[in-house]
């Protein structure tokens, strides 16, 4: 619009002094050095045009060529960010389709003329990782990083989620500590940190970030109830294991109230009063919860009680069978405590009674172990046979479990 309005200007100006000039041609006289021009005035303001057109065209000729290098690089700079806009998306679709390969080659050539390169090195890391190979994988998130430092919380859980999925618990563990040293709190943080925690069993660390990941409300109600359920078992168990009674009680004031009742943490406490000697308080623990509630684990663990009164338990278990009849749990737990009180005759009836109304390998063990007592060593052997092949059968109803390991009869195992 403005080159128009020059160019009207200009136009009238050229008319004016035309007729200006058709009125009185006038003329001009140049002198310099003893040399003198004469020419009409006309024939001046031609040249001062001409002159001052060519002047002005010259400017221009010589601003463009100065100006052409780096015009030539500003259209090589946007030509490459539209290719690497398209080699993005293509490396999308390729990472989608399973080429995984052809998406990180692409995506990595082109990060450098990205605008978002950022974004090319963490998928470009990604595909790397469905090929397997972390240490490419680790480059990316290097080079992504280094590309936009203020993305440092963003490359931090792509590594960290990457090394857990390829099975690096220890590294994504590292990766997660730094993130909490630079977002306290973040949830997303938080949600692979239990991830972490859960895949090394390190449940005492777990125990510790509870409190954030319920703030936070990293997962569901019902999620963080079964991860603090399973925390708290895995906790009382590791400490049964390791037979340290004082740790254990330690762990048990830990759980919260509303879980001291429940039957998987009971259980695991049970369990681990049992693995550091503590019969008699265990002893005490499954009567008290079985006036309660009434439950076969627990009735098949107050069988496997040490020391204290067997004759006590033998007769506590007899008047649970008055209330409870036909219960083939309680039936194998008076066999167990039969055989403790050396009542062969009767424990042989209780395992035999136990079977009739459901057979478990456990049962079938346990009267191979009676009848091998009692110098039957045929019977005995059918009875490990038979417990061995129901194991077998469960087992490979459960894919991934293996069968008990059965003792043979005379020693070894089966």
């Amino acid at each position: 619009m403005r080159r128009l309005l020059l160019l009207l200007i200009l136009l009238l100006a050229a008319i004016g002094l035309g007729l200006l000039l058709q009125a009185d041609t006038g003329y001009a006289l140049l002198g310099w050095r003893g040399w003198t021009v004469e020419m009409s005035l006309a024939l001046l303001a031609i040249f001062v045009f001409v002159g001052l057109g060519a002047l002005y065209f010259f400017g221009r000729s010589l601003r463009a060529v100065f100006r052409a290098p780096r015009r030539l690089r500003a259209r090589l700079k946007s030509w490459r960010r539209r290719r690497a806009r398209v080699a993005l998306t293509r490396g999308l679709i390729d990472l989608a389709e399973g080429r995984w390969e052809v998406a990180e080659r692409g995506l990595s050539k082109w990060a450098e003329h990205s605008e978002t390169p950022l974004i090319n090195y963490l998928i470009a890391a990604r595909a790397a990782q469905l090929q397997g190979a972390h240490r490419r994988r680790d480059v990316y998130l290097k080079n992504a990083y280094e590309q936009t430092p203020s993305a440092t919380v963003a490359v931090l859980l792509t590594q960290a989620e990457l090394q857990l999925a390829h099975g690096q618990h220890e590294h994504a563990l590292a990766t997660l500590r730094r993130l909490q040293e630079l977002s306290p709190g973040h949830r997303f943080g938080l949600r692979l940190l239990v991830r972490a925690y859960q895949a090394v069993g390190d449940w005492d660390s777990l125990h510790r970030i509870l409190p954030d990941m319920r703030k936070q409300r990293v997962f569901k109600d019902s999620e963080s109830e079964a991860i603090e359920r399973d925390c708290f078992c895995r906790l009382l168990a590791d400490c049964g294991r390791q037979g340290k009674r004082s740790e254990l009680a330690e762990a048990w004031k830990r759980v919260p109230r509303r879980l001291r009742r429940e039957t998987p943490i009971c259980l695991a406490y049970i369990r681990g009063l049992l693995g550091v000697g503590g019969g008699d308080e265990a002893e005490a623990e499954i009567e008290d919860y079985l006036k309660r509630h009434w439950d076969s684990d627990m009735v098949l663990l107050y069988g496997t009680v040490e020391g204290g009164n067997p004759e006590g338990r033998l007769r506590q278990a007899e008047n649970w069978l008055r209330q409870h009849p036909g219960d083939s749990a309680l039936l194998l737990t008076l066999a167990r405590l039969c055989v403790r009180n050396q009542l062969w005759g009767k424990a042989h009836q209780y395992l035999d009674q136990s079977i009739a109304i459901s057979p478990r390998p456990d049962s079938y063990e346990e009267l191979g172990r009676l009848l091998e007592h009692m110098d039957d060593t045929a019977q005995a052997s059918a009875a490990y046979r038979r417990g061995l092949e129901m194991a077998v059968e469960r087992a490979a109803d459960v894919p991934g479990t293996m069968p008990p390991v059965v003792p043979r009869p005379g020693g070894g195992t089966a």
